[in-house]
C-alpha cells in the first residue's frame, strides 16, 4: 500500500472522451477528441468529496487539462492551502489567476509565453517569472523549458536543470520533450 487513495463519480449525463488517432505509415499524424465537460452538479459534489479527504494526505495535485473537470480550482486551492496542504498545479490555458495561492505553479514554456508574452534573455525570463510569482503568491514556478530544461523560480533565487534528450516516438498527451 503506497498510501494513494482514488476515487471516481460516474455522472450519467455524458460518455467518456473518445480519442480517434489517425496513423500514417506507422507514425501518429491526428488526434481527435470527442467529448462532454462534466456537469455543475457533478463537480459541486466532487468539492464537497474534496474538501472531506483533505485531513488525510499531505499534498494535493491538481493536473488541468482544460476540459471542465477543474472548474472549482481556486476553490480547491484555497481549501488545501487554508487545511496546510501543499497544492502542485499543472497548468492550462492563459488565465493563471485561478491558480493564485498555490504552492507551486509548473507550466512548459509555452504555456509560460502565452501568460506572461516573449522574453529576450534568461534576465528577462527571471523578471517575468518572478512577478508571475509574486502576483500569483506562489512559493516557487517551475517552468519546463523544452531542450532548455527547466527552470525553478522561488523567493530565494533561480535554479536551473540541463535537459537530457531522449528519443520519444509517441508523444501523444505529452507535453515538450521528456527529460
Amino acid at each position: 500500500d503506497v498510501g494513494i487513495r482514488a476515487g471516481l463519480h460516474v455522472d450519467p449525463a455524458i460518455s467518456t472522451t473518445v480519442k480517434l488517432r489517425v496513423i500514417g505509415r506507422q507514425q501518429q499524424l491526428l488526434r481527435i477528441d470527442f467529448e462532454t465537460w462534466p456537469s455543475h452538479e457533478v463537480l459541486r459534489a466532487k468539492l464537497v468529496e474534496f474538501e472531506s479527504l483533505l485531513g488525510n494526505c499531505d499534498a494535493v495535485i491538481l493536473s488541468d487539462y482544460g476540459k471542465g473537470g477543474l472548474a472549482h480550482i481556486a476553490e480547491m486551492i484555497r481549501m488545501a492551502r487554508a487545511a496546510g496542504k501543499k497544492v502542485l498545479v499543472d497548468p492550462k490555458g492563459d488565465d493563471f489567476s485561478k491558480y493564485a495561492g498555490a504552492t507551486i505553479v509548473t507550466p512548459n514554456r509555452a504555456e509560460f509565453r502565452a501568460v506572461v508574452g516573449r522574453w529576450q534573455d534568461e534576465e528577462g525570463l527571471a523578471r517575468k517569472a518572478e512577478s508571475l510569482r509574486s502576483e500569483l503568491g506562489l512559493e516557487a514556478l517551475l517552468v519546463t523549458r523544452s531542450e532548455e530544461g527547466m527552470s525553478l523560480f522561488h523567493s530565494t533565487g533561480v535554479v536551473h536543470e540541463q535537459a537530457v534528450a531522449r528519443e520519444v516516438f509517441d508523444v501523444s498527451g505529452a507535453g515538450d520533450t521528456v527529460i
